[in-house]
């Protein structure tokens, strides 16, 4: 009968294993882009919205109320107006025509 000890070893070894091979020989692309895909739906945006509104959210901060709270509102406005599958298929080009640049 293997021991506690024994056991937690093979398992930080396994662990280990799989680490070490999935830093040296990376992820996938094709499962990036599932796990992207997967976690965007999960979040309830597609590519399009989530970087139309990551890219309002960068513009920088003023200390008016109103310029915060119109800046939300469009970011919202604009990534909501993209969150159907027009910008799913817009997203899905961006990243064929960057992949050769990302690696994705």
């Amino acid at each position: 009968m293997p021991t506690a000890a024994t056991i937690f070893t093979t398992f930080a070894s396994i662990t280990a294993l799989i680490s070490v091979a999935i830093y040296v020989f990376g992820i996938p692309p094709k499962l990036k882009r599932a796990m992207e895909k997967k976690a965007l739906e999960t979040m309830g945006e597609n590519k399009a919205s989530y970087l139309v509104k990551d890219q309002i959210s960068r513009i920088p901060a003023s200390d008016q109320k109103v310029i915060k709270h119109r800046k939300k509102c469009l970011g919202n406005a604009l990534g909501e107006g993209l969150n159907n599958p027009l910008g799913e298929k817009t997203g899905d080009l961006g990243d064929h025509l960057t992949k050769d640049f990302t690696g994705r």
